[in-house]
């Protein structure tokens, strides 16, 4: 927890992430706002996870503490790059989360149509959350697969995935539990009416590094 924190200039470096993802919100609430007349603050902050240069200097922070390299928060530079990773970050992610998602959306349109399809609309929607948690919990790993050997179908591919959580089995869960439970808590600030969107993307920044950290070292041992 206390990683982000330390180092030289971390403030700034902390900023310039959260400040990233702020901005993509404004875009997205002024968008909705010309496109609809409302404003959507209460979607706004699912925008943080196309926050690419975020998501790629994140995955530096992966990449340097898997290979024991990674002292302190890098440097913000080389953004085309950091563009690059961010989006292949966000390409894997996806992978895991088209399942999840298409239970989620079909769940919710069945939701909003009441009746008789209105406890299948709630089935799917618990179905799809259950699916979310099941499958992100390879997706450490699965990055860490992907930087080893920068070959993105080895991040899906379970058993390797299997093989290489097996090894470090106990603290990996420990980590996955205490990541899930952050995010959890940080959703509930990020619920509260206006300021909760303002806050979010740089506590989203911060748990990341954090889980980046946390399960960079531990999927190291599994090398």
């Amino acid at each position: 927890m206390r990683f982000p924190l330390a180092g030289m200039d971390w403030p700034r470096k902390l900023l310039i992430g959260g400040a990233t993802g702020l901005l993509l919100e404004l875009v997205f609430v002024g968008l909705a706002y010309l496109a609809s007349e409302e404003a959507a603050f209460g979607l706004s902050p699912f925008v943080v996870g196309l926050n690419f240069p975020a998501l790629g200097y994140i995955l530096q922070v992966y990449r340097g503490t898997l290979r024991w390299e990674m002292g302190g928060l890098p440097e913000w530079e080389n953004w085309p790059a950091l563009m690059r990773s961010g989006l292949a970050t966000f390409a894997v992610g996806l992978g895991y989360g088209v399942i999840p998602l298409l239970l989620v959306v079909t769940g919710f349109a069945l939701l909003v149509k009441g009746g008789i399809l209105l406890f299948l609309g709630m089935v799917l929607m618990v179905l799809g959350v259950l699916a979310g948690v099941l499958l992100y919990f390879f997706l450490p790993m699965g990055l860490a697969r992907y930087q080893a050997q920068n070959r993105i179908d080895l991040a899906f591919h379970p058993g390797v995935l299997w093989g290489g959580i097996n090894t470090v089995l106990v603290e990996y869960v420990a980590a996955y539990l205490l990541s899930l439970g952050s995010f959890l808590l940080a959703c509930l600030v990020a619920a509260i009416p206006y300021l909760g969107p303002l806050l979010w993307p740089f506590g989203w920044f911060y748990l990341m590094l954090v889980g980046a950290r946390l399960f960079g070292e531990i999927c190291a041992k599994a090398a």
